[in-house]
């Protein structure tokens, strides 16, 4: 029998976790190599488990524990108050992917001026050649 309830277990575990926000923040800042570059080292190991994840039906069964009432509770109650605060956080990488997209959108503006757009074929075939330029947009870092 357990000792506590799981209430009393999800209680404890964010009254401690709270608690410990300074610690974390210390932890941080103690790392010495990238998370990001030791996980990209195990990008075999990833695609494994996230296949056999998916052969298995765990990743299908993981999903589906999250009603759309419940999705919906989470993104407009917790998600969405978390926006700004990200948003805000994120504006220097914002900027950086602007400087390299929006060259890359002119760019293919500019080749789409030229094209014929009299007829609904004409149209098809320049959004068709944008959609395609569009595609070829690969970030430089």
């Amino acid at each position: 029998m357990a000792k506590m309830t799981a209430i009393e277990f999800q209680e404890k575990h964010a009254r401690r976790l709270s608690a410990a926000v300074d610690d974390v923040r210390k932890g941080i800042d103690k790392v010495t190599v990238n998370p990001c570059e030791l996980a990209a080292a195990k990008q075999s190991k990833m695609l494994a488990n996230l296949t056999t994840a998916v052969n298995d039906g765990r990743w299908a069964a993981g999903l589906r524990r999250v009603s759309l009432d419940d999705w919906k509770r989470k993104a407009r109650d917790v998600g969405a108050g978390r926006i700004p605060a990200g948003i805000t956080a994120a504006k220097a990488k914002v900027i950086a992917f602007a400087e390299q997209l929006l060259p890359h959108i002119d760019a293919g503006q500019e080749k789409i001026k030229g094209m014929p757009d009299i007829t609904l074929e004409d149209n098809i075939a320049r959004m068709t050649d944008f959609i395609r330029h569009m595609a070829n947009f690969k970030r430089s870092k």
